[in-house]
């Protein structure tokens, strides 16, 4: 009968967990074995090797021709004489799909180019001591399903629902915080706002955005969108509920998760810039209901949260062995179970929003280095939970650049810096000419991202106002 005494072999165990081939060798068998070649080619050809999706299907493409050339003579002949003697049957539903979904891309892109755009500054007073659930009950304001009424406003008008952005950017240690929108929900914007912060100013100011040019013999930059990870958008981040903001604590003794991040924007050098996007529209997305017919729906963000509670508590039930067989005749209460299910479901009773995320560091070229964009790619790591729950990793644009073969004389790079700035200023995520991937996340989620800080952060670069302007009071003569 062996025993095994705490703490010994675990350094060895260790060491081999983190050797530079086991692990990784590991990993790539078990995706060839699982068959699962959609992870195979992100995990090891791409995230690995550093080879797009694109370069590594065109180049099993281009081999496949090549061994089908030694096989049938006159090739190209061939597969023109096909396309051609099959082409009554493919044309007319592929000039119909196509031509569909560029009409529906040119309507909303003319619906968005006849908006116009406001950005308002949010100057932020000396006494705030409001949680953030008071920006939570204002995004609640801004859940508004209008423009997509119908299917003839969607897809003949090109309507969409209207969007909204939640920005912080620092000019050289110069912290603002910034909400963008159509110049037509202004009053929305201004009385949910002004409802929950009286304190607060909202200032119509010059887009930073649009007036920026990015010029790469000067600056030098490092763009990222950042995505939900490890698990589906049921799982939230660690929330201001999580900080436990929402019992109103005393200012010295909040914890406030936007307080590291704002104090790294504001040591930031006088040639440095951080700019933070969080860009919101309503979720209305429906889904099959599983187990269903197929017409039957139902919420996707509800579904999902639904699906996964399910999940925990059948795990949770489940006998895999002998050696749980205690789960038979005993229930112990666990924290990770009972944390995650609490979670979900107080996430799934608030407003979902489809946001997309996205930052960028401005920088000369002696101060631009690893340590820079390293802090940019973790500058949400204080509302992560990888662990129970969700947290914001970076994704896109310059993430994926790890070898030289990758970019040569930098002109993917510059070519995604210009594109990235282009995203920026339209404020796209969710429809032409940038479709990009998105999360599901609550109105608590975004609350916790941004809001108004409170007097407890006390970082040097944020420029509060001196105090609430007084009104007069109501009952003056006429």
């Amino acid at each position: 009968m062996g025993f095994a005494i705490p703490g010994v072999g675990e350094e060895k165990e260790r060491q081999q967990q983190w050797g530079v081939g086991s692990h990784v060798m590991r990993n790539i068998v078990s995706e060839i074995l699982s068959l699962d070649f959609r992870q195979f080619i992100e995990g090891t050809i791409g995230n690995l090797l550093g080879i797009s999706r694109g370069t590594f299907l065109a180049a099993v493409f281009l081999g496949f021709l090549g061994a089908l050339a030694t096989r049938i003579p006159n090739l190209p002949l061939f597969i023109f004489a096909w396309v051609v003697g099959t082409m009554p049957i493919w044309i007319l539903p592929a000039a119909v799909a196509g031509g569909w979904k560029a009409w529906v891309w040119y309507v909303q892109s003319n619906f968005l180019s006849k908006r116009e755009p406001l950005l308002l500054e949010v100057k932020i007073p000396r006494e705030l001591v409001k949680s953030p659930r008071g920006m939570e009950q204002a995004l609640a304001q801004w859940w508004i399903y209008s423009g997509e009424t119908t299917y003839f406003h969607r897809k003949w008008l090109g309507q969409v629902r209207p969007i909204f952005s939640l920005e912080i950017a620092s000019f050289g240690g110069d912290v603002h915080f910034y909400i963008w929108t159509w110049k037509n929900y202004r009053k929305v914007v201004e009385s949910s706002v002004y409802a929950q912060y009286p304190e607060v100013e909202l200032v119509e100011v010059e887009d930073y955005a649009s007036k920026y040019r990015f010029d790469p013999s000067k600056e030098m930059v490092y763009a990222t969108d950042y995505r939900y990870e490890p698990r589906n958008d049921a799982y939230p981040i660690k929330t201001y509920v999580e900080f436990e903001l929402d019992k109103d604590p005393k200012e010295e003794y909040k914890v406030d998760p936007l307080a590291q991040i704002v104090e790294r924007m504001s040591v930031l050098a006088p040639d440095e810039q951080i700019w933070l996007q969080i860009v919101i529209t309503m979720d209305m997305e429906v889904r099959r209901k599983p187990g269903g017919w197929f017409w039957e729906t139902e919420q996707r963000f509800k579904g999902l949260a639904m699906a996964e509670v399910d999940k925990i508590r059948k795990e949770q039930a489940e006998v895999k062995g002998p050696e749980e067989d205690w789960k038979r005749f005993s229930r112990v209460q666990m924290h990770r179970v009972n944390e995650q299910i609490r979670v979900i479901e107080r996430n799934m009773s608030k407003h979902p929003y489809h946001v997309g995320l996205r930052g960028v560091w401005i920088s000369s070229p002696e101060h631009f280095g690893p340590q820079g964009w390293n802090n940019m790619r973790w500058i949400w790591t204080p509302v992560g939970n990888p662990q129970y729950l969700n947290q914001l990793r970076p994704r896109r644009w310059h993430t994926p650049f790890d070898y030289p073969y990758q970019d040569v004389w930098d002109l993917r790079w510059n070519l995604h810096a210009e594109r990235f700035f282009d995203c920026y200023r339209r404020r796209a995520h969710f429809y032409a000419p940038y479709t990009l991937p998105d999360n599901l996340m609550s109105t608590e989620v975004i609350a916790t991202l941004w809001h108004p800080i409170p007097t407890a952060i006390a970082s040097p670069g944020v420029q509060r106002i001196p105090a609430k302007k007084a009104q007069p009071p109501p009952n003056l003569p006429k």
